[in-house]
């Protein structure tokens, strides 16, 4: 059931529920869906409104002061559905080697192991819609009759996109009917109220000022990686249990995104039938580039990967008429404005080109004249020098501003370099690669690295208070009943998009929390 805090809280809403979640992002919403499956009753808080306000976006308004970062403000979105209201949906697990130790790699590593994710993420695809994908990236070249590509040091892989990528929608039906589940809009969490190591209700608040608290056995926060970690940075009457390491805030990353390379093929058909991104049986694969664990190794990176990028006034019309289609095709027809639907009309050539390529080559549509980069994007350290701490100024809802440090480090950059030098070998026989001129210098180079929107660390996972935030069941160190369901929690964090593995996280939590 759907309410509106705007609309005031009827005497019902006082009773405890078994298990509040604050955020109706993703993991919010497959968090909840877990445990109503178990039979739980679930409070889901969620502080925007049933799409996206302008004054629901207010609090996520930071203060920045290291290198530019455009996701803190428009990676983020208050709302039913969260960041999946504007998000592409793609899909990746995280690799083997991000959850071990890397002697190079210092504070690398996962207190839990993949393998014991392994069931999590098979849940997951269920969830996100892909459970009719095909899964094996061979499988996926044989469905083209294609072979699969294979490059010495680097190694092909596909990532996955969500056919539906908003929750809200895709889950609508049980987030609307569902008696188990009551979602409150508007209702922004301001504050614990909490009695030692117990937390007893969130105290929240819209931006009118109407105030209530909820009651619930257990607490998950699945607020998003900056909002997480404000929420728990605001001061507090009494001493922080979960922060006794000291570490809430630090170390946070995001991916390094950087047109590295310029790509200039030696055949076209080739290249396109390797690198275009492939349609099959409704669903979208993304083909990209792995740098091998054993070159990692050898030269000592951190772990880096690339897409091909097409660019050009094609490609962002081409985007354009995508977004507007599917808008369209999805009965999302308030979505689309005047000048939206004027554009599928004026560009109806293109549209008809991009139909063609999907429906009968089952690859996108790409303009011959498209400049082709190589878009590298990396890991940063896991012992970033990157920060969340708190600004001075308040928001709409009185409390304490984000205050982002952003850094990229020569580690970093060197690994974005590293991985050119390979491609220049390793694709040889399908592209000529040529440098960034600017790659040979950390300073000139820097301001061409571009955050990801993936927003991680900051409340570490660890199986100590001293050297992280949460334990290994998410649970904030000190406390019995509150758990952080975020990708805050990452130790580290590969280079494979965060969603999928915070799912995978989401149903884990949900497993432990169906007997407490």
């Amino acid at each position: 059931m759907i309410h509106d805090l705007m609309q005031g809280l009827p005497e019902s809403a006082a009773q405890p529920a078994d298990v509040c979640i604050v955020g109706a992002g993703a993991a919010g919403i497959v968090l909840a869906i877990e445990l109503v499956r178990q039979g739980k009753h679930v409070l889901l808080l969620e502080g925007g409104g049933p799409t996206v306000e302008d004054a629901s976006q207010d609090p996520y308004r930071s203060e920045i002061v290291g290198l530019p970062h455009n996701g803190v403000h428009v990676g983020r979105f208050r709302a039913k559905g969260g960041t999946t209201t504007r998000w592409g949906g793609q899909i990746l697990e995280l690799d083997d080697a991000d959850f071990v130790h890397r002697e190079w790699v210092p504070g690398s590593g996962w207190p839990i192991s993949k393998q014991e994710l392994a069931p999590f993420y098979s849940r997951a695809i269920q969830l996100e819609g892909l459970a009719n994908a095909t899964l094996s990236d061979q499988a996926v070249w044989r469905e083209l009759n294609l072979k699969q590509p294979a490059f010495p040091d680097l190694e092909p892989f596909f990532s996955r996109w969500c056919p539906e990528p908003d929750f809200s929608r895709l889950h609508r039906q049980l987030l609307e009917s569902s008696p188990k589940i009551d979602l409150w809009l508007h209702a922004n969490a301001v504050a614990l109220v909490r009695e030692g190591s117990r937390i007893l209700g969130i105290k929240t608040r819209t931006l009118s000022g109407i105030e209530a608290i909820f009651h619930a056995h257990q607490y998950v926060f699945a607020l998003g990686g900056i909002e997480s970690c404000r929420f728990f940075l605001q001061p507090e009457p009494s001493e922080k249990p979960w922060n006794r390491s000291g570490l809430l805030g630090r170390h946070f990353q995001d991916h390094i995104i950087a047109p590295a390379a310029i790509l200039q093929p030696l055949n076209a058909a080739a290249f396109h039938n390797i690198f275009d991104n492939i349609f099959s049986r409704g669903f979208k694969y993304q083909p990209k580039l792995r740098l091998s664990p054993h070159i990692q190794a050898q030269q000592q990176t951190l772990n880096v990967a690339a897409m091909i990028l097409y660019l050009g006034d094609t490609e962002a019309i081409a985007g354009q008429l995508k977004t507007t289609a599917r808008k369209l095709l999805g009965g999302k027809w308030r979505q689309a404005s005047t000048s939206e639907i004027f554009t599928l009309f004026r560009h109806s050539p293109l549209l008809a080109r991009q139909i063609y390529r999907y429906s009968f080559r089952h690859r996108a549509y790409v303009d011959p004249k498209s400049r082709i980069e190589l878009g590298v994007h990396t890991e940063q350290d896991p012992l970033s020098k990157s920060s969340i701490t708190l600004s001075e100024r308040r928001d709409s809802l009185g409390m304490f501003r984000t205050r982002l440090d952003w850094q990229v480090s020569g580690n970093e950059i060197e690994s974005i370099r590293t991985f050119v030098k390979v491609a220049q070998k390793s694709l040889a026989s399908v592209a000529r690669v040529i440098p960034h001129p600017d790659l040979d210098s950390d300073d000139r180079f820097r301001p061409n690295c571009g955050d990801n929107y993936h927003h991680m660390g900051g409340m570490r996972l660890s199986s100590s208070p001293s050297e992280g935030v949460v334990d290994l069941n998410l649970r904030l160190h000190g406390m019995d009943n509150g758990y952080v369901c975020s990708a805050a929690v990452y130790p580290n964090s590969g280079f494979s998009n965060p969603t999928h593995t915070l799912l995978a996280l989401a149903i884990r939590l949900a497993d432990h929390l169906k007997d407490i």
